[in-house]
């Protein structure tokens, strides 16, 4: 059953246990100190950055990024009220009390795109192009050539305007003069309608929503975001403007508080999913054995287990991710297994072969050890299977939930007897059983027992057939693309009409993309922004015209105007050309002050040092250098939470090889989803095989390959491919987190057939009613408690959560099903086969019964 010197270690234990509980409960309570203090510093991280290994390219260069960037993150401030005259004011008012809370908070406030448009109407002749500035130019040139040629009597008399006629026309380099400023003037308006926002503020929605974009150094998910919330819905308050607008209102956007409240929410789902989880497994457990001892008893095990599990999770991992942060449900609802097995056998020792205490105890532990320490391996290897991928989403769900099969089995034997002996020391558990208890003895595996006696060789015959159509659909599961692309269907819910997440649609329409999803790129070196943009231009220019990855690339040289030498010539010879006029007195007072609006008051160009603060601080980094970030900004009409087309925004600035061969890395959250989804597909076969060849080694070793090890192994595999077949039925697809229900339903799985062929191969086949109402009843509430663990998870408000617990459960069932209704039933209508083979009466005797 298990090594000679481990069966001798466990019955000196149990010596121990029955001769000293009191000690063995103190020792393990006084274990709980440390391990729930290295519990108890436990974090939460929601960022998608931790489900993937440090070394990723995407991971080490995001937090390059980070570490440079002024400001990571940007909090939006969305103000609504019935009109623009009180918005505005409220961004008068607010704008600089929030940029006065310091750097800790606040890294720079945006009000509006008035600092932007100032600049570049002060500079607005720079931004015009070359051809316009020749056109400029000539019609200046020929104008004054003209103009002044006359003036000092040079022209010929050709005019074609007698002198005296009051409505003389202008000469026609006067006409083409003011269609040039005409057509210079539309231009300026055409920018003033493609710019953002209205009257220098971000308004939409007629004047009633505004929005002041807070840039801030806090990272995703911080805490602090709350805070800064807190504060600013305080000076809001201040201003009253509810007296002046009872509809006005504020609210907050950005992926600041999106994360933050993700986080917040991740927090809150998986402290009531755990509770939900834990409740429900311990429910059913009081229903199957209806004893508050027992309840009381194995209630403390699974608690010691849990406390040890998540303190070992501290010391190997240090915090819980997306992917880990519902184990304590999970664990409870696999670690109690080891209990139930342990409690049942202990009690059908005391009550039907009426044991003492001591003996109780020992059969319990002699008995139920190695099954239940092999199905502790089978469900530590299924999760070890996933602890050696590179993901490390998978990597921490694997360490910590093996850890914490391997630590419970070790609380249930470590406390549970000791618990046990005390409770009867106080009262006796069998000295007076009410006769209803005693009626509800086996009504869990009641159902099974009929099934196999009254049906055994439709039961084998029709889960051969099953399982042959399962392993079709099986097969096309995987065929197919199992993976899903729809990223909402793998995101929290959004619950309200105000959420963070609603309100970036509306705000992108008053700030844009880039100010809300735009994707940083930093370089080492403002000589490689040149070569970047380029790069990243030319393949826009590449792709497909239904396929584009991004609408532009924004770097600072899109604020500085081109081409500077060439237009401040153009700009000088006009200017000179038209004070020379000026001064020939070729222009009167009214056409000079035309014409003198649109040139520079200064010829100079532009440098980076002369973009406003304001203006150049999106691309400003921490160490207050320039221009070496630049933002890459998502295609119009397409989603993010695509995954398709994801990958195609990914992939579009994941890696830039510039011209001189050097490499410029980009991150964020669209390269860290897609490496994400790229990682599960990688790793999954991997796992799964690692599962299967670990689970057949256990099996293997604990039967020393005889053959009731191969019939628990046949009976796991046609639970698995009756998981596959349903999730292909119930169109569920696969994802970052429910794909885990895969290699861990084969190891939990083997822990039903494990069970049974164990207590099968004890007592024979003459015993198997028995064991279908002993060991079959207690395999029966393990899966129940499993399955409850999973069914909680369907309260969570994460849909990845729901759609692993959901195929969790799934696999639950199937595995359960082929344990104990497929498994006996074979091994039934096998025997009946052997015995008619060996008595030729017994089929001759068999026709005459049924005529």
């Amino acid at each position: 059953m298990t090594f000679s010197w481990f069966g001798s270690v466990l019955a000196r234990l149990a010596d121990w246990q029955v001769r000293r509980p009191f000690w063995v409960v103190a020792l393990v309570m006084l274990s709980l100190i440390p391990a729930g203090v290295c519990a108890s510093k436990l974090q939460l991280r929601t960022s998608f950055s931790e489900l993937l290994p440090d070394n990723k390219p995407s991971v080490v260069e995001l937090r390059r990024v980070n570490q440079r960037l002024l400001a990571q993150s940007t909090l939006t401030v969305v103000a609504e009220a019935a009109g623009p005259e009180v918005l505005k004011a409220y961004v008068d008012a607010i704008a600089p009390k929030i940029a006065a809370l310091g750097p800790q908070l606040v890294a720079g406030v945006d009000a509006g795109p008035k600092p932007v448009e100032d600049f570049l109407r002060e500079h607005k002749q720079l931004y015009a192009s070359i051809a316009d500035l020749q056109q400029l130019r000539d019609d200046v040139a020929d104008y004054y050539s003209k103009t002044v040629a006359k003036k000092a009597g040079f022209d010929l008399g050709f005019d074609d305007n007698p002198p005296g006629n009051a409505h003389a026309t202008a000469p026609a380099s006067k006409q083409q003069l003011d269609a040039l400023l005409e057509r210079l003037k539309q231009q300026e308006i055409k920018a003033e309608q493609s710019r953002v926002g209205q009257d220098g503020y971000y308004l939409g929605e007629q004047g009633k929503l505004a929005a002041i974009l807070v840039r801030t150094p806090l990272g995703s998910g911080d805490s602090k975001a709350f805070e800064l919330q807190r504060l600013i819905v305080e000076m809001t308050r201040e201003f009253a403007l509810t007296a002046r607008d009872p509809s006005f209102r504020v609210n907050f956007t950005g992926n600041l508080i999106t994360s933050a409240e993700t986080q917040r929410a991740v927090v809150k789902d998986l402290t009531e999913v755990g509770l939900l989880g834990v409740g429900l497994v311990l429910g059913i457990v009081f229903v199957y054995f209806l004893r508050i001892r027992a309840l009381l008893a194995m209630s403390a095990s699974i608690g010691v287990g849990l406390v040890w599990s998540f303190g070992m999770a501290e010391l190997s991992v240090g915090y819980l991710n997306t992917a880990t942060g519902f184990l304590v449900s999970i664990i409870a609802g696999n670690g109690i297994n080891f209990s139930i097995m342990y409690m049942a056998r202990y009690i059908e020792a005391r009550r039907d072969e009426k044991l003492g205490v001591r003996a109780a105890v020992s059969l319990a532990q002699r008995e139920t050890t190695g099954a239940t320490l092999a199905a502790a391996g089978a469900a530590m290897i299924a999760y070890g299977s996933l602890a050696i991928t590179d993901f490390r989403g998978f990597r921490h769900f694997g360490i910590i939930g093996g850890a914490g099969m391997l630590l419970c089995w070790a609380a249930t034997y470590a406390l549970l007897p000791a618990l046990l002996v005390l409770s009867e020391r106080f009262r006796p558990m069998f000295e007076h059983e009410p006769l209803w208890r005693q009626r509800l003895r086996g009504y869990y595996g009641l159902p099974f027992v009929w099934a196999v006696k009254r049906g055994s060789r439709a039961v084998a015959m029709a889960s051969i057939g099953l399982a042959g159509a399962a392993t079709i659909l099986t097969v096309l599961y995987f065929a197919r693309d199992p993976m899903e692309y729809d990223m909402h269907r793998v995101g929290n819910d959004r619950t309200s009409p105000t959420s963070a997440s609603l309100l970036s649609t509306r705000v992108d329409k008053l700030v844009g993309r880039l100010g809300q999803d735009g994707r940083a790129i930093v370089v080492d070196r403002l000589d490689q922004v040149a070569p970047l943009v380029a790069e990243l231009e030319r393949r826009l220019e590449a792709a497909p015209t239904d396929h584009k990855p991004f609408d532009k690339v924004v770097s600072i040289f899109n604020l500085v105007p081109k081409d500077q030498a060439k237009k401040l010539e153009l700009l000088a010879d006009i200017q000179d050309k038209i004070y020379r006029a000026r001064a020939h007195g070729a222009l009167c007072d009214a056409d000079w002050e035309r014409i003198r609006q649109h040139l520079p008051e200064k010829l100079s160009a532009v440098e980076l040092s002369d973009l406003p603060e304001a203006v150049a601080r999106p691309f400003t980094e921490q160490s207050g250098r320039r221009g070496t970030i630049v933002y890459i900004v998502p295609r119009s009409g397409r989603s993010v939470y695509d995954a398709h087309y994801l990958f195609e925004f990914a992939d579009a600035f994941r890696e830039v090889v510039l011209p001189n061969g050097e490499v410029i890395r980009g991150s964020g959250d669209p390269v860290i989803f897609s490496d994400m989804l790229l990682n599960v597909g990688e790793d999954a076969p991997k796992a799964i095989a690692l599962s299967l060849l670990g689970t057949l080694l256990v099996i293997l070793f604990a039967f020393r390959g005889r053959a009731s090890g191969w019939a628990a192994l046949a009976a796991l595999l046609v639970g698995m491919v009756w998981l596959v077949g349903l999730l292909f039925l119930l169109k569920i697809k696969l994802n970052f987190l429910n794909f885990v229900a895969i290699p861990i339903s084969i190891g939990v799985g083997a822990d039903y057939a494990l069970n049974i062929m164990k207590r099968r191969d004890l007592v024979g086949h003459a015993g198997m009613e028995r064991l279908l109402v002993e060991t079959g009843g207690a395999v029966v509430l393990c899966s129940l408690t499993t399955q409850l663990g999973y069914f909680a998870l369907l309260s969570s408000i994460n849909g990845a959560v729901r759609s692993f617990g959901l195929a969790a459960a799934l696999g639950e069932i199937t595995t359960l099903l082929a344990a104990v209704l497929v498994l006996p039933a074979w091994l039934n209508w096998a025997q009946k086969r052997q015995a008619r083979a060996q008595s030729p009466v017994l089929p001759l005797l068999e026709r005459n019964a049924y005529g």
